[in-house]
């Protein structure tokens, strides 16, 4: 065994480098973490120990700054890690057969200190198993500090580069040393080859001249800017300066930054200045006063909205300040490629590239980065040119007089461009513009975008619109964080729609068709919460023709304003709501007051409150009949829907009385509710009084069996656990809820347009003649929402979306939650996951002839998951009723992901009830090789309906632009259509990088490709 004691100061006597193919396991009772620019920053408490391979280090306390490599890439994860307090680093010999990396050792070797650094790699990712995990302190440290200290070169005496001939002094100047901060107006300028090869050097004192050829870099350190350092590499450098003192091949310099100092240099120049580099083949920079010139210049300058970097390549570049630029006959690309296949080309450029210090929230300073010890920047890259020309290849596809832009958004003009034909809207051509851009505005408001669509739609006319987002730190003079939306598209259109099998010529209720859409949520002084929304649309077929996936996921369009304060676990709000589109039914709230207190404990806890009441005057407005005829024969009212309003007092109370029995935990309760409606359906005033009082009960059970072990299966031990609960609860109201209106929905504008026609299409209704009234049809019972609603146990909800649903029931819902879990990974890091998932549920209803259209047992469901491997997950779900028609839903698939390759997913859904199907499903994604990713999804009917649709698309993933081909079939609107689409890899949010399903990295990240 060799010991080996050093001081703090030292850090001279090393280990081995650990295995970098070995993973990392850092380990400690407690830990803060936070993000500090590109590392993820841990200081860590209590027996903190790190393990790699055969290398093992303790201490009391530590501090590791983990830098994560890019997913799916071969870059490794490095690691930086201080110790503090008692440090033992032990390296155990090596025994059998060794990795490539590691060096033979004789016998085990031990290092102790007071404190310690590594820097480290692994290609696995690192395993951090903290106990106790807090955020970032309000104040740094003091470890924090001694650990940045040691990996700051500046901040030690210690020497970080190659010694050199110490300079002669100036009379009366003291020289720092090598590696000290400089004082305040000093430079220190140091000379070194750069490469394998001696420079040479020819110094005439006579002309104050240095001229360096065979390939040289000078670093020129304690500039006035915040960055304060140049490096740069030639081949040849022609150095002019005054001051310089002794021979020309002195390594270093030290003299006043107000000395002249004056550079020019030829062949593959590299000069960088904080996160800035040029390349060029000549250049002349006046250090001093931070102006040049560069002939056949390039700039790559990093972009916080994307992943590369930004390139500007110029005949003439002239530096006229400390950030500012002008071009001449220049482009500006992401590409790498001499030649750009997408580039901004422009007469005249004028480039400002504003670098400033990040400074840390915490203490105020700049955040240095641990490896380098520099300052992270953060950029403002304003540009403005005359004569923009956008090219693809050689071909100039777009002009523009004048551009105006901040490059932190890195678009030139348009951001989308794609061409597609099918038969509901013939040839289109879809445009997405830069506003800001095109209307040459220098300084955009921070934290907003501005979008300007331009559409062609051969079969309907011209469409245009605009989307505004902000997401600021205020709206107007009001303070706090916001974000919202502001959208708007028209078109006059000369076409009829196509909504599907049935509806497949349907004419527009008016040809100005347009969605006008506003959301806004503000966070205010005192925990308080400012949401506003108004949404405007010109028809009801408007959504589900243009905006198809809008109409079937999102929430619906409504226009209202409401304050909410959430303090401790007790809310309140104020709503405001006005419905501004006639063919929707909603409730006007005017206003609408709620009040919530939840999970409150009374009496030493030994009793739970939760409480919500509400003050409401509520107008529901009915929607008008439809005016064309197609949507108009096959239209209904729906039972809960009239023109119906007045005042609404409601308040709903809970007491929970929580029980351990056991290992059961019970807990009775009793719900009360009283509420006042200033109308029902029949225009009366109503007063109901509801309660439910019941028992909910809980046991869990597990198992171990730690001899299971089965490599095929990847399965090393399994745990079964197990949660059986019940709750039984008995209900009675005074009131019908069929007596009252639906002031508060329980379903969406497009599930509620669905039902109406339900009674023709699934039913069997005749739909009716020209002249006859709009009918109110009630569906069967056992398919009215209320009552699934009811069923389920909404009202027993202290939070029910719905006052309106509650009634008598008497049910008992029954659940049981397994979960069979394994270990699995690599051994010795191997760590606990679900293998088989399976959860069940069933409700019994005693009184079955009036609760559940006498089946006594019904919502039967389950939900299985089986995690066959890494990469395979069997599913199925199933939900169960079995009165006359009830629903009878069975869903089974497999899901096989290979990231970043692909995944596929194949499925079966079987439904039984009204309407019944049985459709087969298929889905995959592929990354066939670097350059070309496919997708491709089908769904069949193996019933009446017979095919229901394909989807695919082929990608070309080029240097600069990714170009896709789709081809789409729907046989419900009997259309097929075709999709062309061309997109700079640069753009920030690209519908075609969602759409290949497979991660493209940006053009440039990784430099040539």
């Amino acid at each position: 065994m060799i010991a080996l004691t050093s001081n703090p100061s030292s850090a001279d006597i090393d280990l081995p480098t650990p295995d970098p193919s070995q993973p990392i396991t850092i380990e400690a009772h407690s830990g803060m973490t936070w993000q500090q620019g590109t590392y993820q920053v841990w200081v860590l408490g209590g027996d903190c120990r790190f393990t790699q391979g055969r290398t093992t280090a303790r201490a009391i306390n530590a501090v590791v700054w983990v830098d994560r490599g890019e997913a799916f890439s071969n870059e490794p994860h490095r690691i930086i890690a201080y110790f503090e307090g008692n440090v033992v680093v032990d390296q155990s010999p090596a025994t059998g057969w060794q990795s490539a990396n590691e060096k033979k050792t004789e016998g085990p070797k031990r290092l102790t200190d007071k404190t310690y650094l590594m820097r480290l790699t692994s290609q696995a990712m690192p395993d951090i198993r903290v106990g106790q995990i807090s955020g970032a302190p309000a104040q740094m440290p003091e470890i924090y500090s001694r650990g940045m200290d040691r990996r700051n070169p500046l901040a030690q005496n210690a020497v970080r580069r190659t010694q050199y001939t110490q300079p002669i002094s100036q009379p009366g100047v003291v020289q720092p040393r090598f590696g000290q901060a400089l004082p305040s107006g000093m430079r220190r300028i140091s000379i070194n080859s750069r490469s394998a090869v001696d420079f040479q050097t020819d110094y005439r004192p006579d002309q104050n001249l240095v001229i360096i050829t065979a390939g040289v870099n000078v670093v020129v350190e304690g500039m006035k800017s915040p960055w304060g350092t140049i490096d740069v590499s030639a081949d040849r450098v022609v150095i002019w300066n005054p001051g310089w003192q002794g021979s020309g091949d002195q390594a270093q310099q030290f003299q006043s930054e107000d000395v002249p100092l004056e550079l020019y240099m030829e062949g593959n120049i590299i000069f960088r200045q904080g996160e800035r580099t040029i390349y060029a083949n000549r250049m002349y920079y006046d250090v001093r006063n931070q102006v040049g010139i560069v002939l056949d210049a390039e700039i790559l300058t990093p972009v916080p909205k994307y992943e590369g970097m930004l390139r500007l390549q110029t005949q003439t570049l002239h530096q006229t300040g400390e950030d500012r630029f002008f071009a001449e006959n220049s482009f500006v690309t992401s590409s790498r490629m001499g030649k750009p296949g997408y580039r901004l080309q422009m007469t005249d450029l004028y480039f400002e590239d504003i670098q400033r210090p990040l400074v840390n929230p915490f203490t105020g300073q700049a955040e240095l980065d641990p490896e380098t010890g520099q300052p992270f920047l953060e950029h403002q890259r304003l540009a403005t040119g005359r004569n923009g020309f956008i090219f693809l290849g050689d071909i100039p596809v777009f002009y523009w007089p004048y551009m105006a832009t901040d490059l932190d958004d890195p678009t030139f003009y348009i951001r989308g461009l794609q061409y597609k034909n099918d038969r509901i809207f013939g040839n289109q051509i879809i445009s997405t513009w830069n506003v800001y851009q095109l209307l040459g505005v220098k300084k955009q408001p921070q934290g907003t975008r501005w979008d300007l669509s331009l559409d062609w739609l051969s079969k309907r006319g011209f469409g245009a619109g605009s989307d505004f987002t902000y997401q600021r730190d205020g709206f107007l003079t009001i303070p706090g964080p916001t974000a919202g939306l502001i959208s708007f598209w028209g078109i006059h259109d000369t076409g009829v729609d196509n909504l599907g099998r049935e509806r497949r010529s349907v004419v527009p209720e008016t040809d100005n068709r347009y969605r006008m859409l506003w959301k806004h949520r503000q966070m205010l002084v005192g925990d308080y919460r400012l949401t506003a929304e108004v949404g405007k649309i010109s028809d009801r077929d408007f959504l589900e023709q243009y905006f198809r996936n809008e109409w079937d996921l999102q929430k619906n369009e409504s226009t209202g304003i409401e304050l909410k304060r959430r303090y401790d676990n007790i809310s309140w709000s104020v709503t405001a709501d006005y419905n501004l589109n006639n063919f929707f039914t909603e409730t006007d709230w005017l206003p609408r007051l709620d009040h919530f207190w939840l999970g409150q404990p009374l009496i030493s806890d030994a009793f739970t409150w939760f409480e919500h009441s509400s003050i409401a005057y509520g107008k529901m407005r009915r929607l008008d009949a439809p005016t064309t005829e197609q949507d108009r024969r096959v239209f209904s009212y729906l039972p809960w829907e009239l023109d119906r309003g007045g005042e609404r007092l409601v308040t709903r109370q809970e007491l929970d009385w929580p029980l351990q029995l056991g290992a059961v935990k019970t807990v009775p309760y009793a719900l009360g509710e009283l509420a006042h409606w200033g109308e029902d359906l029949y225009g009366n005033d109503m007063q109901r009084f509801y309660w439910q009082a019941g028992l909910r009960a809980s046991m869990p059970m597990w198992k171990v069996d730690r001899t299971v072990e089965n490599t095929l299966w990847n399965v090393h031990g399994i745990a079964h656990k197990v949660i059986f609960d019940v709750d039984f609860s008995v209900a009675e109201s005074n009131r019908n809820m069929y007596d009252l209106p639906l002031y508060d929905d329980i379903d969406d504008d497009s599930i509620e347009a669905f039902r109406r026609m339900m009674p023709y299409h699934t039913f069997g209704m005749t739909p009716l003649s020209p002249g006859d009234p709009i009918p109110t049809i009630a569906v069967p019972g056992r398919f009215d929402p209320r009552q699934y609603a009811l069923r389920t146990g909404m009202p027993g909800w202290v939070t029910s979306p719905s006052s309106e649903i509650a009634d008598d029931m008497i049910a008992m819902r029954m659940g049981m939650r397994h979960r069979w879990q394994t270990k699995r990974g690599v051994p010795g890091r191997r760590h606990i996951t679900d293998w088989i998932v399976l959860d069940t549920n069933a409700t019994w209803f005693p009184n079955e002839m009036r609760d559940n259209f006498g089946k006594s047992v019904g919502l039967v469901d389950y939900d299985f998951r089986w995690h066959v491997g890494d990469r395979l997950t069997l599913l199925s779900s199933g939900l169960f009723d079995f009165f006359d028609e009830g629903q009878q839903l069975i869903n089974v698939g497999g899901y096989l992901t290979r990231p970043p390759r692909g995944s596929l997913y194949m499925g079966l859904r079987l439904l039984e009830g009204p309407i019944e199907n049985q459709v087969l499903l298929l889905s995959y994604t592929y990354r066939m090789s670097p350059k070309w990713v496919t997708t491709f999804s089908t769904s069949y009917d193996l019933g009446k309906y017979g095919n229901l649709g394909q989807n695919f698309s082929i990608m070309r993933v080029g240097e600069s632009l990714l170009i896709s081909l789709g081809f789409r079939v729907n046989p419900s609107s009997d259309d097929v259509g075709v999709m062309f689409a061309i997109e700079p890899r640069f753009m920030t949010t690209g519908l075609l990088k969602g759409a290949a399903g497979a991660r493209i990295p940006p053009a440039g990240l990784y430099g040539l490709e």
